[in-house]
């Protein structure tokens, strides 16, 4: 029942009326095939002895409001209304079918663009906690193992529960101690198994589940990191990495597939010999054989019908149970009530004219014993230059994502012209940034397509993608050297492109929107010193429009800023121009010697 709950979960208000209007077409898809067998029982009486059409009082009415002259040819046209009704009753089934199918598989698109939705508008933070091969994960594999898995699989036990109770319910009306019977027998065979594999059913699931994360993460990161896996010769590694996981995967996949489907042999040998069973039962009641055949017939069809409902049962209950630990992963990254949280959107960007401010600042990564920073005060003028430098590990990147508001602080505040950043305002402060990392992370595409990164192509600006790159000073080389200029593509990750390109191209897409604030996340260490100066000098013509936040380990490329803060251990412990700090502060001077020699 709490797997089932679970299952609600996942489904929005929506979609749980949607499968309220399925019922009524399960339940009369059930009672038609009752009624299918039910005709049985006359058509084959008439078979086994004509003259009881005249006996049977509701066979006689039909007989001559049909105006038939003798029983032969309304016994044709009793098997061909049969036959009729029976292909009515399968074609109403296989209608059900394709909308429960439908409706199911439907699921698998709708479950994963929520969770998509959701993950996007989770925080920053909540992506350096989550590996991203995990995410990938559940959105391709494990949403699929759960539709197919738990669903579909209810969907149809539910249409099974009820045609196997119609069915019963018809047996029980014509004979009550033989339908009970045949309900213990194999109702109680059905459920005997399943209780003796759903501990192991579900201990197997989670197996799958861990072994399928471990698939995804070996792969992730084997092709993340191909050259080095290449360079290292660890190629074997990686594919001994891989075996075990996968061959766990296999393995509990394959054996809940077949526990899934063996009893139905063996229930079939029990449901034959349970026929057998019953004639023997009825003759021994010393009925005339006339009367046995429409029975028997009875039977028989309704066991043809009923084995196929149990299986189906059975099925939904183990794949159910081995698809439970997916589902409740699953049910981890969903937000409560099936509906993805409303996505960010833009607006007007925030006025920014005074600057930019970190007020008491206080900040602890969700996994860190410790505070990064505490009661930091940080102040940085619209217009300007700033820079932040100090040892690896002084907090430099986190300060800037601080500003950025991709890290929200504990305590304190970030203000823009005295205006707390907050949830509302985020976005319209954000569409005042350019950011360029240290690695530039682009999309197998175009390069025009990559400086206006994310946007559909009727609203790309051209003019503005070639303005940028004369900025970032590889308007040349994309005009001149590459065939197809802006529209060639980069391959993947910008593989064809060196790293000092790639570089530049990111600095074109910060550049892109024309933002008042461009934050450079040691941004030009991949660029050899003639470029570099390039860059810069095309940067410091930028400065004198825009603020510009510069992280560096490189004291040289940020020696023209009009101010560098020196971070140690999370505090500001010197601030000044260049010169100021190299006179003044030992360890500034150690780290400007240290770039020297670099």
């Amino acid at each position: 029942m709490s797997t089932l709950r679970n299952l609600l979960r996942i489904l929005s208000p929506r979609e749980r009326r949607q499968i309220l209007w399925l019922l009524p077409l399960l339940i009369l898809t059930a009672l038609l095939q009752v009624l299918g067998i039910a005709s049985v029982t006359p058509f084959l009486a008439i078979v086994a002895d004509p003259d009881a059409v005249q006996r049977h009082s509701l066979l006689l009415r039909i007989y001559d409001a049909g105006g038939f002259q003798d029983t032969h040819g309304f016994l044709i046209a009793l098997g061909v209304l049969m036959f009729a009704f029976i292909v009515a009753s399968n074609a109403l089934s296989a209608f059900a079918t394709w909308a429960m199918l439908r409706f199911s598989w439907m699921r698998s698109h709708t479950v994963a663009l929520r969770i998509f939705r959701h993950y996007l508008a989770r925080p920053y933070v909540f992506f350096l906690e989550r590996h991203s091969a995990d995410l990938g994960k559940n959105l391709l594999s494990e949403v699929g193992q759960v539709v197919a898995g738990t669903v579909v699989p209810t969907m149809k036990a539910v249409a099974g529960s009820i045609a196997t109770l119609a069915i019963l319910a018809l047996l029980f009306f014509l004979d009550p101690l033989l339908s009970l019977v045949t309900a213990l027998v194999m109702g109680g065979s059905y459920g005997a198994l399943f209780l003796a594999i759903r501990r192991s059913q579900r201990r197997m699931g989670q197996i799958r589940l861990a072994a399928n994360q471990r698939r995804y993460e070996t792969l992730s990161e084997t092709f993340g990191g191909i050259k080095e896996v290449k360079l290292l010769g660890r190629e074997q590694d990686m594919v001994r990495r891989f075996r075990a996981p996968s061959h766990d995967f296999a393995t509990t996949t394959a054996l809940n597939a077949v526990v899934a489907q063996l009893p139905r042999f063996a229930l079939e040998a029990v449901a034959f010999g349970g026929i057998v069973l019953m004639v023997l039962y009825l003759l021994s009641k010393e009925q005339p054989v006339e009367t046995l055949v429409p029975v028997i017939g009875l039977y028989a069809f309704a066991g043809y019908r009923l084995m196929p409902s149990l299986q189906q049962i059975f099925h939904g209950l183990t794949s159910v149970r081995f698809n439970a630990a997916a589902l409740e992963h699953l049910i981890a990254d969903l937000p409560s009530g099936g509906e993805a949280p409303a996505l960010p959107t833009s607006g007007e960007p925030l006025r920014f004219e005074g600057s930019i401010r970190l007020r008491a600042v206080t900040f602890r990564y969700p996994t860190a014993e410790t505070p990064i920073f505490r009661d930091l005060d940080l102040e940085i003028d619209t217009c300007t230059s700033v820079a932040f430098v100090g040892e690896t590990g002084s907090g430099k990147s986190t300060l800037v994502d601080l500003v950025l508001g991709l890290l929200r602080p504990d305590c304190g505040a970030l203000e823009v012209d005295g205006v707390p950043v907050t949830d509302d305002n985020l976005r319209r402060w954000q569409q005042n940034l350019g950011y360029v990392p240290q690695t530039i992370f682009l999309t197998d595409d175009s390069i025009a397509r990559n400086i206006a990164f994310g946007l559909p192509d009727e609203e790309i600006d051209m003019e503005a993608v070639r303005r940028a790159a004369r900025a970032a000073c590889i308007d040349r080389f994309i005009e001149q050297e590459l065939p197809q200029g802006y529209g060639s593509a980069v391959g993947e990750r910008g593989v064809r492109l060196s790293g000092g390109q790639r570089q530049r191209i990111g600095i074109a897409r910060a550049l892109y929107h024309d933002p008042q604030v461009l934050v450079f996340d040691e941004a030009t260490n991949a660029l050899d010193s003639g470029t570099e100066e390039a860059v810069l000098e095309a940067i410091a013509g930028l400065a004198r429009t825009r603020t510009l936040i510069t992280v560096a380990h490189r004291l040289s490329t940020v020696r023209e800023a009009d101010r560098i803060h020196l971070l140690s251990a999370g505090r500001v412990i010197a601030s000044g121009t260049y010169d100021e700090l190299l006179a003044s502060n030992e360890e500034f001077r150690v780290l400007a010697t240290k770039s020297r020699q670099a």
